[in-house]
């Protein structure tokens, strides 16, 4: 896992350099709008376990963005979310800006 020691290091920086630092880990997502990525779930799904496990170790708070987007695909098409299942829509933004605002305190 060639990342593992590059996101480490990224928190061993926060935690010297910036110690009083508040860290919400947005996990990665994919939206199910391109019937032809959706085989890579499984591949994200393995990075997004060690990226949560690693931001937990580090004692950030973590947002699960797939889980958000898993429901809202119950009742929103993908394709209103994102186009091509990565970049989100001025929709995805929006749910993903509320999302955070949950979690943080403003």
């Amino acid at each position: 896992r060639p990342m593992e020691p590059h996101i480490r290091e990224i928190y061993r920086r926060i935690r010297t350099e910036l110690p009083e630092t508040q860290i919400l880990y947005l996990l990665p997502f994919m939206i199910d709008s391109v019937e032809e990525k959706k085989p890579f779930h499984n591949k994200l799904d393995e990075y997004r376990e060690i990226l949560e496990n690693i931001a937990l170790e580090n004692g950030a708070k973590v947002l699960d963005l797939q889980a958000v987007f898993n429901e809202k695909q119950k009742t929103i098409a993908p394709s209103e979310l994102a186009i091509d299942g990565i970049h989100p829509t001025n929709l995805g933004h929006k749910i993903i800006a509320d999302a955070i605002e949950k979690e943080i305190e403003i």
